[in-house]
């Protein structure tokens, strides 16, 4: 449901982050509608902002609204009645008057819209929302000044999901700025202790300072989103800058269902090779703009390896070494449907590659799977599991 490419010109951080979003919501909704009744979508900073899609089809909500409206279409040709629902916050006057023709481009979403604060509104949208839906929250803020505490009865509702956009780059930026209100608004923001404390630690050996930093600002925020939401499973995806290799924003999902952080691993995946083929376009341009050898750039672009295929190999890896950590040596025994999320929730992995993880290291003895049935590719949920003892 995402806008082609072209629509995000100078601009292609987004089209990563909304394609992760139609993908994610596509699949989401189509689950969620098999069990639940309603189904309600809240995006706490709307705008539009910077849009150039007439359907606002490269926009968040324009995005979701479209996705929500094709699923209940389809599941009406089944013979399924789905109630869709969504609440779009937007502070800004000039930005919330142009949400006012949004209902009439999907008739069939409820749509309520709302002016002012997500802060302040917090309490009535959670108020609003049928307490038979299940729900998801898009938080992606222009800025980073946000009390978490003042949102977490929102976050911590009941059947819903979250997708946060930590402003990773700007948030970096003023960690160390000693001012009153930068300090208490950070401290808004990280409700986890420490997180200063792990900043001044040393770097460890072998990871830059800026790797680093990323990962305990991200570690932090993501701590306190599972806290304050009761989120036991917390994804992170990195979104770079279009032609700097360097991160712009993190988006941080948090979920209580197995099933959906399985769904949005696989949606992620896709994300980070799109992100490879914009950022590779926006490349280009930038060449073009700045050269005349734009065919020797593009050349060049097309040998040079894919960053995200790299940095996946390297999960997959680690999410073997993972897997070999998380199963108790024999006699103890897990349950592989207790193993393969802890895993997924480590490692950007799918669970497809994990299962097949699984069946080559029982193949080479590493790993014995009590229960597995003759012609089985791949284990059941309720396999037992054991490390085997190597000599």
């Amino acid at each position: 449901m995402i806008g082609e490419l072209e629509l995000y010109k100078g601009r292609e951080q987004a089209y990563v982050k909304h394609f992760l979003l139609g993908e994610y919501l596509e699949a989401w909704a189509y689950k969620i509608g098999s069990q639940w009744n309603e189904v309600a979508y809240i995006d706490g900073f709307s705008g539009p902002w910077q849009n150039a899609g007439e359907q606002f089809q490269d926009t968040s909500f324009g995005i979701a609204l479209a996705t929500l409206a094709k699923v209940k279409a389809r599941w009406n040709e089944l013979g399924r009645s789905l109630k869709m629902s969504a609440y779009l916050v937007e502070k800004d006057p000039t930005a919330y008057a142009k949400l006012q023709g949004v209902s009439a481009l999907f008739p069939d979403v409820q749509i309520k819209t709302y002016q002012g604060s997500f802060i302040e509104l917090a309490q009535t949208i959670l108020r609003d929302i049928p307490r038979r839906a299940f729900s998801f929250l898009l938080i992606d803020p222009k800025g980073w000044r946000i009390e978490m505490d003042r949102i977490a009865p929102l976050v911590k509702r009941p059947n819903s999901e979250v997708v946060f956009n930590f402003m990773f780059d700007f948030i970096n930026r003023f960690v160390n700025v000693s001012s009153p209100g930068v300090a208490a608004s950070l401290d808004a923001l990280f409700l986890e202790p420490g997180w200063r404390q792990c900043l001044r630690e040393p770097t460890p050996q072998g990871r830059a300072e800026s790797e680093h930093r990323k990962i305990v600002l991200i570690e932090a925020f993501s701590g306190t989103l599972a806290r304050i939401g009761n989120y036991p499973f917390v994804a992170e995806t990195t979104v770079l800058r279009p032609t700097v290799d360097r991160p712009l924003y993190s988006l941080i999902y948090g979920t209580r269902s197995p099933a959906g952080l399985e769904v949005f691993r696989e949606c992620q995946i896709k994300a980070l090779r799109k992100q490879d083929k914009a950022r590779g376009v926006a490349k280009l341009q930038a060449s073009v703009a700045a050269s005349e050898q734009a065919e020797l750039f593009e050349s060049f672009a097309q040998m040079a390896p894919d960053p995200a295929e790299a940095y996946l190999a390297q999960e997959l890896i680690n999410a073997k070494a993972s897997l070999l950590d998380l199963v108790p040596a024999g006699p103890s025994i897990a349950i592989w449907g207790d193993i393969w999320p802890r895993v997924l929730g480590r490692h950007i992995v799918s669970r497809s590659q994990l299962n097949a993880v699984a069946s080559d290291l029982r193949k080479s003895g590493h790993l014995n799977f009590l229960d597995w049935a003759p012609r089985k590719r791949s284990p059941d949920d309720h396999y037992r599991v054991q490390r085997a003892e190597q000599t």
